[in-house]
């Protein structure tokens, strides 16, 4: 468990991953919300084309 901790610049280094993880899972879950929205705008716009 001692690789865990890197001596006076733990807080650092621990916060710097937590905030990279959170940017990584904010970054995903926008995406995923704008590629389903998207894709319905897409589903209504054909829809309405095929009439």
């Amino acid at each position: 468990m001692d690789f865990l901790l890197f001596d006076k610049y733990t807080i650092y280094i621990w916060a710097s991953y937590l905030l990279t993880f959170a940017t990584i899972a904010i970054l995903f879950v926008g995406t995923k919300i704008t590629h389903k929205r998207n894709t319905i705008q897409l589903r209504i716009k054909y829809e309405r084309d095929n009439k």
